[in-house]
């Protein structure tokens, strides 16, 4: 009997001991969970601009190695050039400067047009060696890899064209851009995706890099054609005829016409479009067990102000169905005010982003956190974009504070190069890893659980 009470007692101690051991692993995997991430992306045109050789298979290494030492976890790769997609593919033409376009597509603000047309010559001709010698996303897949790091690749899906760079999709099909209400005056560069051709070419893009074994494909709103001369007009773009005709089918009314019509409707429709292309690289992505990132500005829309690249002349916007995303498990993860300035509240650029309310005294940082942690709680991810570290310490220092003290899961640290050239800014990431790393994610205002 007594052999019997103790033989229970041993197992009764034992499961106990099982379970308590168990769940104290199980809470220590969530903390180191719920560390904050530190991505960082690389462009690698600015790899290949920054070095006076092409780059090689060891600068890559390298580079990935150091990344790694000072505490980043996950590396965006850029697989775009202005138009261009710089790696192995016949989706684009080689890497070329071509000058006749660079003359015929100048603009004063890029400088002298003979330092302007050398500089890229020289550029592009070095990237071209370059690619002759390696497939630079595959090689970036395959060193990050072997360090243990997640890597996805970076598609400009809003940046196909600039002086000197020319898409080879879009000179195929020139009305896959943003165009007026003539219906033949286009934002050059521009990509429209309510056309179906413009969507399966960037699908073809993401499943030819995907194929090379990246973990995932994110997507950027970056566009560097926003810089170059446009008209200023509020919402000049838009017209194409997929979203004509979507609207004269919904509400009986031909926009390039009609003297007055629903607006909001019309970004709507513009906004269902992206969600379109998002819902097709979404089942490209987790057919393979991959992930989507989308790059999301803040706010009711995203919008393309030129002229300056951040002012209020809105020619192009369209409306963000963030929450659809969210709801039909299409973005594993947003980056949060992609290629805005959330750190410049008092910007007039946000002038024209009138529904980004804030309370009194609050900045951008909590507004976001208070718009879209609570709903995409245990669904999507949440990562800040840290802008462009124009004061590096400085900047590092803040973006990890922000992430810290709003509760995001992450910053993408803009970019790599900064971190290199000089090499001792490498410490500054790792300070920025071990800001992040401090947060113990149960102090402050927790919005995303």
């Amino acid at each position: 009997m007594q052999r019997s009470l103790l033989s229970v007692l041993f197992v009764v101690t034992a499961v106990w001991s099982v379970a308590m051991t168990s769940a104290q692993t199980s809470a220590q995997d969530a903390a180191v969970r719920d560390v904050p991430k530190l991505i960082v992306d690389v462009d690698v045109n600015d790899e290949v601009y920054q070095r006076p050789q092409p780059l090689t298979e060891n600068d890559i290494r390298t580079l990935v190695a150091q990344l790694k030492e000072h505490g980043c976890e996950t590396l965006l790769v850029r697989c775009g050039f202005l138009g261009l997609l710089p790696y192995h593919t016949e989706l684009s033409y080689p890497v070329h400067f071509d000058v006749d376009h660079a003359r015929e597509n100048f603009a004063p603000f890029l400088g002298a047009l003979d330092e302007y047309l050398a500089h890229g010559t020289n550029w592009c001709n070095r990237y071209a060696e370059t690619l002759r010698n390696l497939n630079p996303p595959e090689v970036f897949i395959r060193a990050c890899h072997a360090q243990g790091m997640k890597v996805l690749v970076w598609l400009d899906i809003f940046d196909d064209g600039y002086p000197g760079f020319r898409s080879k999709f879009l000179d195929e099909h020139p009305h896959c851009q943003w165009v007026g209400r003539d219906g033949k005056t286009y934002f050059k560069g521009l990509m429209d995706y309510s056309w179906p051709e413009a969507r399966s070419f960037r699908v073809a893009q993401a499943k030819e890099l995907l194929e090379l074994g990246a973990d995932g494909v994110h997507c950027s709103t970056s566009s560097h054609c926003r810089h170059l001369p446009n008209t200023h007009e509020t919402d000049y773009y838009g017209y194409s005829q997929p979203i004509v005709d979507a609207f004269q089918a919904k509400y009986g009314v031909d926009i390039r016409t009609a003297a007055d019509f629903d607006r909001a409707a019309w970004h709507d429709l513009k906004g269902e479009a992206m969600v379109q292309l998002y819902r097709e690289l979404a089942a490209l992505c987790h057919d393979r067990g991959k992930e989507l990132w989308i790059g999301l500005q803040i706010g009711r829309y995203t919008q393309f102000p030129v002229d300056p690249h951040f002012s209020t002349n809105v020619v192009a916007r369209f409306t963000n169905h963030w929450k659809d995303l969210v709801d039909a498990r299409i973005a594993d993860a947003f980056v949060i005010g992609d290629y805005e300035i959330m750190s410049q509240p008092g910007h007039a650029y946000w002038t024209a982003k009138p529904e980004v309310a804030r309370l009194n005294g609050e900045d951008l940082f909590s507004w976001a956190a208070r718009e879209y942690q609570p709903y995409c709680a245990g669904k999507t991810q949440l990562f800040l974009f840290s802008e462009w570290l124009s004061d590096i310490e400085t900047n590092t220092r803040f973006f990890a504070e922000m992430t810290c003290k709003y509760g995001f899961d992450g910053v993408d640290v803009h970019e790599a190069a900064n971190f290199e050239f000089p090499p001792g800014n490498m410490a500054l990431l790792k300070a920025m890893s071990e800001r992040l790393r401090a947060d113990t994610r149960g102090s402050g205002p927790r919005h995303h659980q």
